[in-house]
């Protein structure tokens, strides 16, 4: 079921530097879909991302997932 009502942050980190680079913590709007939320990121550069969801509300979870972001977008991680 799609999840309604959370409260979703979302921030970054670059595994390979860190500390060095990092996106801080912003929160997701609600998209136009009922589960669906929304945020932009300004990535300091392009490789490997370590994106981080925090959901509150209704459930409360973390995922950390990785992505890698080359000059086409994104995809995940061979890890």
């Amino acid at each position: 079921k799609p999840l309604q009502g959370a409260q979703v942050t979302v921030s970054a980190d670059m595994p390979s530097m860190p500390m060095a680079h990092s996106v801080k913590p912003a929160k997701a709007a609600p998209g136009t879909k009922p589960g669906e939320y929304r945020l932009r990121l300004d990535l300091e550069m392009l490789g490997e991302w370590a994106i981080k969801l925090r959901l509150a509300g209704p459930v409360r979870d973390q995922l950390i997932l990785h992505y890698e972001f080359d000059g086409k977008g994104a995809t995940p991680s061979k890890r």
